[in-house]
């Protein structure tokens, strides 16, 4: 990893913590119990950063954008790497991911961008 993707990386992180809030990913707990009766295992919450943002003029209801969808972006400065398969709380309700996309340039992440829905 470069010196100049490491800047851009710290570059983010504190934008992002700047003018973003805090927020929590939830992710499902380990199953625990025997392998032919798993029972899900009590979900995670991690602490992340996060900055909501707008969808542009065509990317609006009757594409694959719903009306009430959030996306936004999601410091690298967490614990877990995201998932799809991860939730993501804002506003004090419960976001599924619909889509995730890291940004790296250089083959080193520098924020994540998403897609949630209800």
């Amino acid at each position: 990893m470069s010196a100049f993707y490491d800047r851009l990386q710290a570059t983010a992180q504190r934008l992002i913590a700047r003018y973003g809030y805090a927020s929590q990913l939830e992710r499902d707990g380990v199953p625990t119990g025997p392998a032919y009766n798993p029972q899900p295992g009590p979900p995670t919450r991690h602490d992340c950063k996060v900055v909501e943002t707008e969808y542009s003029l065509t990317n609006r209801d009757a594409t694959l954008v719903l009306r009430g969808d959030k996306l936004g972006l999601i410091s690298t400065a967490i614990d877990i790497t995201p998932t799809k398969d991860d939730r993501i709380l804002l506003g004090g309700q419960l976001y599924h991911l619909f889509d995730l996309q890291p940004i790296s340039p250089g083959a080193q992440v520098l924020l994540y961008e998403f897609h949630a829905r209800k």
